[in-house]
């Protein structure tokens, strides 16, 4: 569909807006971040909510009233101060990678790559997630992803074109099996996110955090479908810089029964993911409200 003479200018004044936040110093934008973030948490009585009570259900039993109050509060800013990271993380050059990561076991990764099939590479909305639009100048590998089409076109317009300014392609979630299959039947690597809540026809009910949580089967179909080696990965901030870690390859269950493969491959990975936060729990996206599709009473 053609672009409208708005939808230009908007657009145009979109990316001025992100050109000039991206020059503000990551010590400015913190406090920025701090002050929306108070603003957001006193005004957001439904998502403090959520957010309190996710936390409380997954760590209530070892941690204070006020060590879950300040994980809340920091997922808040975290979030907020995302407006002033990605940005930056958009500008910069393949160059700049080593003053800004920390990079940890990429020897997983180029292992599983090795094998000449491509790679799926999972994670979730921990750390700054949009920081993985970064992956091929790190991994200096062909990393491609999906992503969930926004709704405003100018939106839409600007951020593909940033996500795919390092190198990657980015495929709209609607109809990506095609792409995913011809990237990964490349050799090269798939990056998705599979950590939230999912509808029920598109999921399987697994264990995360010791409730029943409603996860998307496609990761492990694919998984199964080709045979491809499954990596996680992951960015969080850590001493002033990013840390990028991957892990190393989750073995693929495959018995020949699909329904159960399709349920205790899908565990396998969010119990891996469950793993890296509670390493971080302070930097995992408790706002979304993971827990809400649930099994049908009998």
């Amino acid at each position: 569909m053609k672009e409208s003479a708005f939808e230009t200018i908007v657009y145009k004044a979109i990316k001025v807006l992100f050109d000039i936040i991206a020059l503000i110093p990551p010590k400015t934008g913190e406090k920025i971040a701090l002050f929306l973030s108070k603003i957001w948490w006193v005004a957001d009585k439904r998502h403090r909510k959520i957010t309190v009570d996710n936390i409380t259900q997954a760590f209530g039993d070892r941690m204070s009233a006020a060590e879950i109050n300040r994980i809340a509060r920091k997922t808040f800013f975290y979030a907020t101060n995302m407006i002033f990271e990605t940005p930056r993380v958009y500008a910069l050059k393949p160059g700049d990678v080593t003053k800004h990561y920390t990079v940890h076991g990429i020897q997983h990764l180029r292992a599983a790559h090795n094998k000449g099939k491509g790679v799926l590479m999972f994670s979730g909305h921990l750390g700054n997630w949009e920081i993985s639009v970064q992956l091929n100048n790190i991994a200096r590998l062909q990393v491609s992803g999906v992503y969930r089409k926004l709704d405003f076109a100018p939106a839409e317009r600007y951020f593909h074109e940033k996500r795919e300014s390092t190198g990657s392609r980015l495929y709209p979630l609607k109809g990506a099996v095609h792409a995913i299959l011809r990237e990964l039947g490349k050799g090269n690597c798939m990056a998705l996110l599979i950590d939230q809540n999912a509808k029920r026809h598109q999921s399987v009910f697994i264990d995360f955090f010791g409730r029943t949580a409603s996860a998307n089967m496609g990761p492990a179909y694919l998984a199964l479908l080709t045979g491809v080696p499954v990596i996680m990965y992951f960015f969080v901030r850590e001493n002033g810089k990013y840390r990028c870690e991957f892990l190393p390859e989750l073995p693929v269950i495959n018995t020949g029964d699909l329904e159960k493969d399709l349920v205790v491959n899908t565990q396998n990975f969010n119990k891996a993911l469950e793993g890296v936060i509670r390493r971080y729990p302070d930097q995992w996206f408790w706002v979304h409200n993971r827990w809400k599709t649930q099994p049908l009473a009998e």
